[in-house]
């Protein structure tokens, strides 16, 4: 597994090198070529207006001879160079019927094509020759400068040929130099994307949706060992979850019929003095298994149908319920808010179950005489506020904590009904806050979201 693992790590690193492997080896089989077909178009552009130049300086050197024909007559500055072999230049003047009218020392008519008669400037090659045929018109007869230029002569334009070849080079060199990090910024980019997507899929992972996972397909081999861990992860504690929940709901089964039993046997003892003590702890045991009987029902609570739903008529079914155990707990409550319609999207049964355990909360943890309230916010909030001692700035953070309870004087509670409550938030994607209430005493608010 250990080498699996090292294998794969460098698989990412790997993909890389081996593109830019690639890449270089293109480079290295393009460039040669494109480098060659730049620098023939460059020399060709370059002789092309050198020939021309050569052609309209000759055409207006041309001067008339007595006996009706043309000459070449140069500038003293431009006999040299066509006197000197070293340049390797030459022109000739044809007539109509492609006799030469004049010419230079170094012309040679028997590398020319068959024809440079054209009606149009003409570039022609013939062995180391490369020329140029200009046609022009004297008087009613045409005629045609013909300039060449020998390639294997050293006057020929080489230097000019270098440095315009090496500008475009050094642009294309360029060019597939920046490749190299845009082929790597889009395989990165691709890699990248497929973390994203798995990022995206575990943030999805919610209570709601117990059996989701992250997707696998698309990420690089050394991600998809994490990835295939972290499902793993989640399916092992999604099987402990269960078995604590299943757990609890047994035990919640299993002591219900000895309970009751023992309610029926205590209720046999008549005014006996220890019978109100057996009776408040029965009641005390009877709390607590109805908490975990719903702690056993959130596995199915993560699956439960959410639908519109008016809170403040839920509110106040709610409070009906439980008006008589808290008057006759010497408490009293009320709903406000509850005049117009709050909607929002949720499960009646969860919400209920959520909305009991704080109040019952409330009359767990205050005094006789104290004031409950269930208020009601037009933004999907309800809240139960009392006007007890309170809790301590320290503890709200630690409320929601399974089996946990801010006084470890009571013995009434097992410290899961602020977990539930917590839970079925959850559910509802909500949200529990805990603050101090108005009236004094402790404040407990859900916050759902609205249709």
């Amino acid at each position: 597994m250990i080498a699996r693992l090292r294998h794969l790590s460098s698989a990412l690193l790997t993909r890389i090198l081996l593109v830019e492997a690639v890449t270089i080896v293109v480079a290295c089989v393009l460039l040669p070529l494109l480098a060659r077909s730049v620098l023939h178009n460059s020399v060709a552009t370059i002789e092309k207006d050198m020939l021309r130049q050569q052609a309209y300086a000759i055409a207006a050197s041309l001067q008339p001879t007595p006996d009706g024909g043309l000459r070449v007559a140069l500038p003293a500055a431009h006999q040299p160079i066509y006197a000197s072999g070293y340049d390797g230049r030459a022109y000739a003047v044809l007539g109509d019927h492609g006799q030469v009218l004049d010419a230079s020392r170094l012309a040679l008519p028997s590398l020319w094509p068959a024809d440079l008669r054209g009606n149009s400037i003409h570039r022609f090659e013939g062995g180391p020759l490369v020329g140029l045929s200009l046609p022009l018109r004297d008087g009613p007869r045409r005629i045609w400068v013909v300039v060449t230029q020998d390639q294997s002569r050293p006057g020929a334009v080489v230097d000019d040929v270098v440095r315009k070849f090496l500008g475009t080079y050094w642009v294309v060199l360029v060019g597939l130099l920046a490749l190299m990090p845009l082929v790597n910024g889009i395989i990165l980019w691709g890699s990248l994307r497929g973390l994203r997507r798995a990022a995206r899929n575990a943030a999805a992972i919610h209570p709601r949706t117990p059996g989701a996972r992250i997707d696998e397909s698309g990420l690089p081999a050394e991600a998809q060992v994490l990835v295939h861990a972290t499902n793993d992860l989640i399916e092992r504690l999604s099987a402990a979850l269960h078995q604590v929940e299943e757990f609890a709901g047994n035990v919640a089964h299993e002591l219900r019929t000895p309970l009751a039993t023992l309610q029926l046997q205590v209720a046999t003892l008549g005014d006996a003095p220890q019978r109100a003590a057996l009776e408040a702890e029965i009641a005390r045991m009877s709390h607590v298994l109805a908490q975990l009987r719903d702690l056993a029902s959130m596995e199915n609570a993560a699956r439960a149908a959410l639908a519109p739903l008016d809170l403040g008529e839920l509110a106040i079914a709610t409070v009906a319920d439980l008006t008589p155990r808290v008057l006759a707990e010497g408490r009293s409550i009320a709903v406000l808010g509850a005049e117009a319609p709050v909607m929002v999207t949720g499960n009646a049964g969860l919400l209920t179950m959520a909305l009991t355990n704080l109040i019952e909360n409330a009359l767990l943890h205050t005094p006789g005489g104290t004031v409950i309230e269930v208020t009601l916010a037009p933004t999907g909030a309800v809240s139960v506020a009392d006007d007890g001692p309170g809790i301590a700035q320290a503890d709200h953070g630690k409320l929601a904590r399974r089996f946990w309870r801010a006084d470890h004087r009571r013995s009434d509670g097992a410290g899961l009904g602020l977990s539930i409550v917590q839970r079925i938030v959850e559910v509802h994607r909500g949200q529990l806050e805990t603050s101090d209430s108005p009236l004094g005493g402790a404040c407990f608010t859900i916050k759902i979201p609205c249709v």
